[in-house]
């Protein structure tokens, strides 16, 4: 089925930075992010696996890390990632 959706910009440049993150086109994005939420959601096979970034530490194992500190994080990966697949 077609539709048209009217997003924001800003969560349609988040939505572009993660689907090119994970190797997704929008579209699979968007249709996995629906199909989770719903409950409809297909296995996952070994090409999706979700890769969590690495974090340098002095001390092995741990973090002192606040979640808006992980979320700063992640969107500067998204970006970087959103950048270079731009680049290609």
């Amino acid at each position: 089925m077609r539709t048209t959706l009217d997003i924001p910009d800003a969560l349609g440049r988040r939505v572009k930075m993660a689907a090119v993150q994970r190797g997704f086109t929008m579209r699979r994005l968007i249709v996995t992010a629906l199909e989770h939420e719903i409950g409809a959601r297909r296995p996952q096979t070994a090409g999706n696996t979700i890769r969590f970034p690495l974090l340098p530490s002095r001390k092995a194992a741990v973090y002192e890390l606040k979640p808006e500190q992980i979320n700063d994080i992640l969107l500067r990966e998204e970006v970087a990632a959103y950048e270079a697949a731009d680049r290609r």
